[in-house]
C-alpha cells in the first residue's frame, strides 16, 4: 500500500529521476487542469471560483503543491506547507471541502492513467503510483488544514468584534480596534474608515495595514481621493456607490473592475486584489461613514462566509456609530495621528474662563479649558482634537489637565488669589474607574483642599445612572471634591439625571441663552424655571454663555447663582488671571435694571406673581404697590421711549382695574413687543462692540 512507501526518500528520488521529462510535464499539466475544472464543476454559478478565469485562478494560488508533486527533491514538510498555503487561498475564494475530496478522487484516477502508459518496469510503475498517491493525500491534508486555519481565524474575529462593542467607549477606539482586528484575518492587506468632508471628498480618518502610509498619501498626492458624488468618476467607484445606495459594494478583482479605474494602478502597486466598501448607516438609514477592506485574493468578500461576517460587522457598526459619534467631525488620519502624538508629548495648555458669583460680583472659580500647542505658539481648540482621541488618550488628557490645574491653583494662592477650578469629566468616567484612580493618585502626590476642585460631568444620553454609576459617584464624593452636571438641557431627561447623579451644581447649556435676541421669552423662561427647580432640590445654578450685559443682568434677576461668558471674560492664561481678578468689577442691582433684557426678566417674574394673584385681588394690589423694576428701567434708561412708557402704563391700569384677562394679556403683549425691540437693539450693539471669535463652545475637556 502507498501508506508504507517512503514517498520522499532516496528510492523515490531515484525512480522519479529516471522518468522522462515529457512524462512528468504532461502529468503535471493534466493534474492542474483537472484540479481547476473539477472544483469549478462542483461550484455554483454564483460561487467565486466559477467567475474566475483559469489564469486568474492559478495566479491567485501562486506556487502550488500540484506543480511540484513530481520533484525528485520534494520533502514532506515542504509539501504540507505549500498545501496549507493553497488551502488558505482556496478558503479565501470559498472552495468547500466536499469539492476538494471529490476532485482529488479524479486526480488519483488521472495519475494512475498516466503511469499505466509509462514505459517503465512494472515494479517501478507500482512504486511511483503509490508514491504519488501518498503525496497527493498529504497535499489534500495540508489544504484542509489551511482551510481550517482560515475558518478559525474568522471565528476568532467574530468573537473579538462582539467583545469590542462591549468595551469601546469612543467611535475612534471602536473603528481603530475593528480595523486592527479585521487585519488579523488571513490575507487582509489594509482597511480604512472614512467620512466625507464638507465638499463630499472621503477623508481617511483611520487607515490600518502594511500599506498604511502609502495608501492614503498616494491617493492624496495623485488627487485620487474618492468622493460621494455620482456625476464624478471619483464618485462612481465602490465607496461613492456605497454611500449613495446604502448597500455594500464588492469587487471580485479590482484590476478588472471598471468603476475602480481611477485607482487601478495604485491598487496594483499596493497589492490590493479584492475590495469591499461598507456604508455605516444611522437609525434613519442615512450613511455616516464608509468602512473599506482590501484583500490579497480575488473574490474574498463575495463568499457566503464573508457575507455573514460583513452583515454582522455592518449591523454592529450601524448600531453603535450613533451612540459613540454620529455627529463627530471628519478628521484625516494624519491630523488624528498628529493630535495624539502632541498629547503623548505633553503639548497641552490650559486656559481658564472665570465663573462669577452673580450676587457678590466676585470670582467664584475658573473653568479649565484644554488646548493643544502648535509649534508657532497658537492653540488647537478641543472641538478639533477631542474627536480624534480614544479612551486612553482621554484618560491621559484628564491626568495632564488635572496636574496642571492643581499646579496653577497653588501658584495663584502664592500670589494671594484663593479660588477653585472646574475640570470637565468625560461621561465614560462614570463607568471607568481609571479616572478615579488618576484623581486619587494625583491628589496624593499633589495635596490640596479637594473642595477647591469641581468635576463637571458632561450630559449625554449614554449616561445610565444606575447602581454602578451611583457607586462610582460615591467614591468621587469620598475624595471631597464637588460634582456638577455640565450642559444641562442638551440631552434628554435632564431633570431626571440631575436628581439621579446627585451633583452639587448644574450648568445651563449656553445653547439656550444664545437665542435670547430672537426669542427672549423662551430663553429667559427656561433659565427661570430650571433655576427654581434646581434650587428646590438644593443645587446651585451656573449659566454658561453670558455674552452681553443684558444676559448677565437677566440671569442675576432670575436667581442664577453664577455665570460665565465673554461678557465677563474670555478664556485667559493662568498668569493673566491674578491681574484680571484685581481689575474686574461686576455690580448688578436687580431692582434697578439697566438693560432691556434685565427689565424683561423682571417683567416675567412680575407676570408669574400676578398669575398666582388672579383669584386673590388683595395679593394683586400688593404686587402692584411694590417698587417696580420695569418702571425704574423705563424712567432712567429709556425716558424718551414714549411708546414703551404708555404701554407699561396701560398694563398697570389693567392690574388696578381688576386683572381682566383679555385686556391684561393684550397690554402685556404690547409691553413685551416693545421690550423685545429694545433687546434686539441692545444685544446687537453689544455684539458689535465686543465681537465673539468663531469658537463659541469653550466648555470642553478637561
Amino acid at each position: 500500500m502507498h501508506d508504507a512507501v517512503d514517498a520522499y526518500g532516496p528510492q523515490a528520488s531515484d525512480v522519479l529521476g529516471r522518468v522522462p521529462a515529457s512524462y512528468t510535464e504532461a502529468l503535471t499539466c493534466d493534474l492542474c487542469a483537472t484540479f481547476q475544472r473539477g472544483l469549478v464543476a462542483r461550484a455554483g454559478a454564483d460561487d467565486v471560483i466559477s467567475q474566475l478565469t483559469p489564469d486568474d485562478f492559478w495566479e491567485s494560488l501562486g506556487a502550488h503543491p500540484l506543480s511540484r508533486l513530481l520533484d525528485t527533491d520534494l520533502k514532506e514538510h515542504a509539501l504540507r506547507q505549500s498545501a496549507r498555503e493553497m488551502g488558505r487561498i482556496l478558503a479565501y475564494i470559498g472552495v468547500e471541502n466536499a469539492w476538494l475530496v471529490e476532485t482529488y478522487d479524479e486526480l488519483i484516477s488521472v495519475l494512475r492513467r498516466h503511469i499505466e502508459h509509462w514505459t517503465l518496469p512494472e515494479q517501478e510503475r507500482r512504486f511511483l503510483q503509490d508514491t504519488l498517491v501518498s503525496r497527493l493525500m498529504v497535499s489534500l491534508g495540508g489544504i484542509v488544514a489551511g482551510q481550517r486555519q482560515v475558518m478559525k481565524s474568522q471565528q476568532r474575529v467574530m468573537g473579538a468584534i462582539t467583545r469590542l462593542i462591549e468595551t469601546c467607549t469612543t467611535l475612534s477606539d471602536l473603528a481603530r480596534a475593528l480595523l486592527d482586528t479585521l487585519l488579523t484575518l488571513d490575507g487582509m492587506v489594509a482597511g480604512t474608515f472614512a467620512k466625507p468632508d464638507k465638499y463630499g471628498t472621503l477623508q481617511y480618518e483611520i487607515v490600518i495595514g502594511a500599506t498604511v502610509e502609502r495608501h492614503a498619501s498616494t491617493f492624496a498626492n495623485y488627487q485620487r481621493l474618492p468622493n460621494i458624488h455620482g456625476d464624478d468618476a471619483l464618485g462612481r467607484g465602490p465607496s461613492g456607490c456605497a454611500w449613495r445606495s446604502g448597500q455594500i459594494q464588492r469587487s471580485l478583482t479590482i484590476l478588472r473592475e471598471p468603476s475602480f479605474a481611477p485607482w487601478r494602478e495604485i491598487a496594483r502597486e499596493l497589492g490590493y486584489v479584492s475590495y469591499v466598501a461598507m456604508p455605516i448607516l444611522d437609525a434613519n438609514r442615512e450613511p455616516q461613514a464608509i468602512l473599506s477592506l482590501y484583500h490579497s485574493a480575488p473574490g474574498y468578500f463575495s463568499t457566503a462566509d464573508r457575507n455573514n461576517l460583513l452583515d454582522r460587522l455592518r449591523s454592529v457598526l450601524s448600531a453603535t456609530i450613533a451612540r459613540l459619534g454620529r455627529y463627530a467631525p471628519t478628521i484625516h488620519y494624519t491630523a488624528r495621528a498628529d493630535y495624539r502624538e502632541r498629547l503623548a508629548h505633553g503639548a497641552l495648555t490650559l486656559l481658564y474662563q472665570p465663573v462669577i458669583d452673580l450676587k457678590s460680583g466676585r470670582l467664584a472659580k475658573v473653568e479649565a479649558l484644554a488646548r493643544l500647542n502648535n509649534p508657532d505658539g497658537t492653540h488647537i481648540p478641543p472641538a478639533d482634537f477631542l474627536p480624534a482621541f480614544g479612551a486612553g488618550d482621554l484618560r491621559r488628557l484628564f491626568a495632564l489637565g488635572l496636574r496642571q490645574a492643581i499646579t496653577d491653583l497653588r501658584q495663584w494662592e502664592a500670589r494671594g488669589l484663593l479660588t477653585a477650578v472646574a475640570i470637565n469629566l468625560p461621561a465614560q468616567a462614570l463607568a471607568d474607574l481609571e479616572y478615579l484612580e488618576i484623581a486619587k493618585t494625583t491628589l496624593g502626590e499633589m495635596p490640596i483642599d479637594p473642595s477647591r476642585l469641581a468635576f463637571e460631568i458632561l450630559e449625554t444620553d449614554d449616561i445610565q445612572p444606575g447602581e454602578p454609576t451611583r457607586g462610582i459617584l460615591a467614591q468621587w464624593r469620598e475624595l471631597g471634591v464637588r460634582l456638577a452636571q455640565d450642559d444641562l438641557g442638551s440631552g434628554y431627561s435632564s431633570l431626571l439625571r440631575m436628581e439621579r447623579l446627585a451633583v452639587d451644581e448644574v450648568k445651563i447649556d449656553q445653547g439656550f441663552v444664545s437665542t435670547v435676541a430672537r426669542s427672549p421669552r423662551k430663553a429667559l423662561q427656561f433659565i427661570h424655571h430650571l433655576t427654581r427647580l434646581a434650587h428646590d432640590v438644593g443645587l446651585s445654578v451656573v449659566i454658561e454663555g453670558l455674552e452681553s450685559r443684558g444676559l448677565i443682568e437677566a440671569a442675576t434677576i432670575l436667581g442664577a447663582d453664577a455665570g460665565q461668558g465673554y461678557a465677563i471674560s474670555r478664556p485667559i492664561t493662568a498668569n493673566a488671571l491674578s491681574s484680571w481678578s484685581r481689575a474686574f468689577r461686576l455690580s448688578v442691582a436687580p431692582e434697578q435694571p439697566l438693560t432691556a433684557l434685565g427689565a424683561y426678566a423682571a417683567l416675567l417674574l412680575r407676570a408669574a406673581l400676578l398669575g398666582l394673584a388672579q383669584t386673590r385681588p388683595t395679593l394683586a394690589r400688593h404686587v402692584v404697590a411694590e417698587p417696580c423694576a420695569i418702571a425704574t428701567y423705563i424712567e432712567t434708561t429709556t425716558p424718551e421711549n414714549a411708546a414703551l412708557k404708555e404701554a407699561y402704563r396701560a398694563l398697570t391700569d389693567t392690574i388696578r382695574d381688576g386683572l381682566d384677562p383679555k385686556h391684561h394679556e393684550e397690554a402685556h403683549r404690547q409691553v413685551e413687543h416693545l421690550l423685545c425691540t429694545e433687546i434686539q437693539r441692545e444685544e446687537n450693539a453689544d455684539r458689535l462692540a465686543h465681537p465673539l471669535p468663531g469658537e463659541t463652545n469653550e466648555n470642553s475637556s478637561p
